[in-house]
């Protein structure tokens, strides 16, 4: 998650009036800097509440007297802080696009609340519950190692990828309803995710487009099923996974790279390295990237004809 910067401009914020005569409110109002602070330290967990200091919003009122009940009780953990925000850019950020909202971060992992405000005790056994994270984070080196997703054993959970950009704010904002999505199929399907502005070869592979983000991926028996419904919620997010993936025709997986595959873009990679520190390696790096690239050309042509000959056998 990128980090919040820059200084709040806009005028000060409206709390919202208590449900109850004479309630004070003790939750520390913050900007975003304050947030950016914890964060980055990561001491402690944080629960942000969100309300909206523009409009009236009567429900933020009502919401936030009930985390006010159990503000105690939290901070008595000794390793949860709590605090309240108007800021409609950190709002943003993490995915809240209604108020009132909470969203739990887990060491630096968000997670949006997606209950609601009428019960203090029901907030706090869902803060309760979330502690840990339940999302995997997957890359071009453990993406097939762990998900097996090309040919999965017999009885294995099903996995549910997302596939996002950190670097693109309206993307990385996805991040806390994917952990939500993460807890709600916890032990009935696994569920990970991808950054895809650092893991190329598996974008690649699954030709995720830059302009779908994030895309979301369940891989089932060899098989994926892409989420295509323009609500991203949740509930249709968690259905999808159960159940309504079966709704459409599933496409067969991508083969995983070779190893021989693997060595040359870990090569390439090296070599275009190289030659950012030191141009006298131009030549030598270009011409070893053109043998690396002949020498793939002709495995993949070899397996190609490999493969030709198994199908005229067959026929």
């Amino acid at each position: 998650m990128k980090l919040l910067s820059g200084l709040l401009n806009a005028k000060a914020p409206t709390i919202p009036e208590p449900s109850r005569p004479g309630e004070e409110f003790s939750i520390e109002d913050v900007d975003e800097d304050k947030i950016d602070e914890i964060l980055k330290d990561a001491v402690k967990n944080l629960v942000v509440f969100f309300y909206d200091g523009r409009v009236n919003c009567p429900n933020c009122g009502e919401a936030l007297s009930e985390v006010e009940e159990i503000d105690d009780d939290i901070e008595a953990t000794g390793y949860i802080e709590v605090v309240k925000t108007d800021d409609r850019r950190v709002a943003r950020e993490f995915g809240v696009n209604t108020f009132p909202s909470l969203v739990y971060f887990r060491r630096r992992n968000p997670i949006l609340y997606d209950g609601e405000f009428k019960d203090s005790e029901i907030v706090w056994r869902w803060i309760r519950a979330h502690d840990e994270v339940a999302t995997w984070d997957l890359t071009d080196e453990n993406f097939e190692s762990r998900t097996d997703s090309f040919s999965p054993d017999e009885g294995t959970l099903d996995w549910f990828v997302m596939f996002y950009d950190s670097e693109e704010p309206d993307c990385n904002a996805f991040v806390a309803t994917w952990e939500t999505v993460a807890h709600k199929l916890r032990g009935l399907v696994n569920v990970g995710k991808v950054d895809t502005s650092v893991s190329d070869d598996v974008t690649e592979r699954f030709r995720i487009d830059d302009g779908q983000c994030p895309t979301f991926l369940l891989f089932h028996r060899g098989k994926m099923y892409r989420y295509n419904d323009p609500a991203k919620d949740p509930k249709g997010l968690t259905q999808f996974a159960l159940s309504k993936f079966k709704d459409q025709r599933g496409h067969r997986v991508p083969e995983p790279p070779t190893a021989l595959e693997n060595l040359y873009e870990h090569i390439k990679e090296q070599i275009l390295d190289a030659l950012d520190d030191n141009q006298t390696l131009t030549v030598i790096g270009v011409g070893g990237l053109i043998g690396i690239v002949s020498l793939t050309l002709l495995f993949k042509a070899y397996k190609i004809r490999q493969q030709q000959n198994i199908d005229k056998k067959s026929i």
